[in-house]
């Protein structure tokens, strides 16, 4: 058997910019409206299995029938489920390097084999190349990150297209965790063109509910036809679903959140794009990817600050989680800082 691949978790002491997570928390109005429901909630019973409230609330902001929206333990048991379901050992898993680390995670779990095709440094990479690579290898799913996690980089309509036609007999999978914060459309609406296309969607980044586990699997109602029976009953609990389900229904307050994330994200990469010590590279997230050869200096002095951001280990890159207004000139500051050390 093949060796289970581990996942590393997040240090959770400081001011976190270090998970993606979206730290401007919800208004109180918002939260007494959770509170209230959670409370009337009967814990004594076991949560709605198929799921009803919630796909009808997600299908509904998202623009789909509900019959082409299964939700899970995060968006993370979404790709561990379409792996399980599509590939075993002696199957491949084609993915870019770099990526989501928990692709390694559940393909390792299920002694598939990952296949990656290395990017450039700001995430960029020649789709004809991929394409061409994946086919020599013979690879049994297509699984990648849009905007890429690290780097930030999106691939648009036209590239997601190219890769669906030249892999059609096979699954591909658009990891969107980070795409409400994009300037592009989701690649949910091209399930009607597309049979061979799945795409997997969280609230934990713009709906800013890391905390409850709750993400979604949208594919074409075929293929949902398929794949439903075959999923874990009570996969979600009644208080996440109906916490899923209130903040959906508050939809465009969470969008002026995302909004104001999106444009922290500009005021930033615009103030530290020019740094000597540090390269920054634009980003399509809510998070912006850098590389520097002196990169413990930098870090010692976030933590100073008491600022915690994401150290790939063994490597000079990092990734910088967009904050509130405050945590973000916090972050410029100790850029500041680095940039004048000798």
């Amino acid at each position: 058997m093949k060796e289970t691949i581990t996942y590393e978790t997040h240090v959770q002491e400081g001011i976190l910019l270090n998970a993606n997570e979206n730290t401007a928390g919800f208004s109180d109005t918002l939260r007494e409206e959770i509170t209230e429901a959670v409370r009337n909630l009967a814990f004594n019973r076991y949560p709605d299995s198929g799921q009803s409230e919630l796909r009808e609330a997600y299908a509904k902001v998202i623009g789909v029938s509900s019959d082409m929206v299964l939700a899970g333990n995060g968006s993370d048991q979404m790709l561990g489920f379409l792996i399980g379901s599509f590939l075993s050992e002696g199957k491949k898993l084609y993915t870019l390097q770099p990526d989501f680390s928990m692709y390694d995670y559940y393909a390792s779990s299920y002694e598939a084999e990952v296949v990656k095709f290395k990017t450039e440094e700001d995430g960029t990479f020649d789709i004809d190349a991929f394409i061409a690579e994946g086919k020599k290898n013979g690879v049994s799913m297509v699984m990648f990150s849009n905007p890429n996690n690290p780097s930030g980089h999106l691939l648009k309509e036209a590239e997601i297209r190219k890769i669906l036609e030249a892999f059609d007999d096979i699954p591909v999978i658009a990891d969107e965790a980070y795409i409400e914060f994009s300037s592009v459309p989701s690649s949910i609406s091209l399930l009607e063109e597309y049979g061979n296309l799945y795409v997997t969607r969280t609230l934990s980044k713009a709906y800013g509910l890391a905390g409850i586990r709750t993400g979604f699997l949208i594919s074409s109602p075929d293929n949902m036809k398929k794949l439903i029976p075959a999923f874990v009953p009570y996969a979600l609990n009644s208080v996440s679903m109906k916490i899923a389900c209130i903040v959906l229904s508050h939809h465009d307050e969470i969008m002026k959140m995302r909004d104001l994330t999106v444009s922290e994200r500009n005021r930033v990469y615009n103030k530290i794009r020019e740094c000597r010590k540090v390269h920054f590279y634009p980003s399509e997230a809510n998070f912006i990817y850098g590389k520097s050869d002196e990169k413990a200096k930098l870090l010692a002095i976030l933590k100073e600050e008491n600022v915690v951001i994401r150290d790939y280990a063994g490597s000079p890159f990092l990734r910088i989680t967009i904050g509130t207004p405050e945590e973000n000139d916090l972050v410029m500051k100790a850029i500041g800082k680095f940039e004048e050390t000798v």
